[in-house]
């Protein structure tokens, strides 16, 4: 890295050569990534009516009692996807070469630097009672993909002011203190009428899912 970072200093007429490879081996990723997950929508059979499976987080894992898509972590050396199916085994019992891969759909980016990755898939030859829960699901259960058509979520916004910590530079900006910093304006996302409610990361994901099937514009 040392005599790269060297060579590019140097005036040297295939610098531009080198950058070029060098980006051409590179994959962008949103900044300042610090934890990437994937989830999976996904469908089932169930009575002849294609259905969304969710979890119901336990008490024993982060975010106990809040509802979920089968995922987590994207372990090193895995893809998003590799990290989803992996999960929706651990946490479901499905198995991947069960699962018939559909593609996938827009991704979050938080300010935290959470990146969270959906896809979508089908589970084939699995009924309800195959899925058994464990120490980190307590209860696993579906809803039927046309009650997400037919009943769009309801969506609150709150805002998130900047802070600074003491030592901050206001002298190196235009303006300092009196700068016009943006405020954060965040969109949550809740299906109210279900039991138990979906809202959050899960509603929205759900939500521009059925937008992209059914083409609805994103509010």
């Amino acid at each position: 890295m040392e005599k790269f970072r060297e060579k590019i200093i140097k005036k040297d007429s295939n610098n531009i050569a080198k950058i070029k490879n060098v980006l051409s081996e590179y994959k962008a990723m949103p900044l300042d990534t610090k934890f990437k997950a994937a989830v999976i929508i996904l469908l089932i059979d169930i009575d002849g009516e294609e259905s969304i499976i969710f979890e119901k987080r336990s008490k024993y894992i982060s975010q106990p009692g809040e509802i979920s898509l089968p995922g987590e972590k994207v372990e090193s050396g895995e893809s998003f996807y590799e990290a989803a199916v992996r999960e929706a085994y651990e946490e479901i019992n499905v198995e991947s070469r069960d699962v018939e891969y559909l593609g996938e759909t827009d991704y979050l980016v938080n300010g935290n630097g959470l990146i969270i990755k959906p896809f979508v898939g089908r589970v084939k030859n699995y009924s309800l009672d195959d899925f058994k829960e464990n120490r980190e699901i307590e209860n696993i259960f579906t809803v039927p993909l046309k009650y997400f058509i037919e009943n769009p979520p309801k969506i609150y916004k709150n805002i998130t002011r900047i802070g600074f910590n003491k030592d901050f530079p206001f002298e190196l900006v235009p303006n300092g203190r009196d700068y016009n910093f943006s405020k954060v304006e965040n969109k949550v996302y809740f299906y109210e009428n279900l039991n138990p409610v979906i809202w959050g990361y899960t509603a929205r994901i759900i939500n521009r899912f059925i937008e992209i099937i059914t083409k609805r514009e994103e509010v």
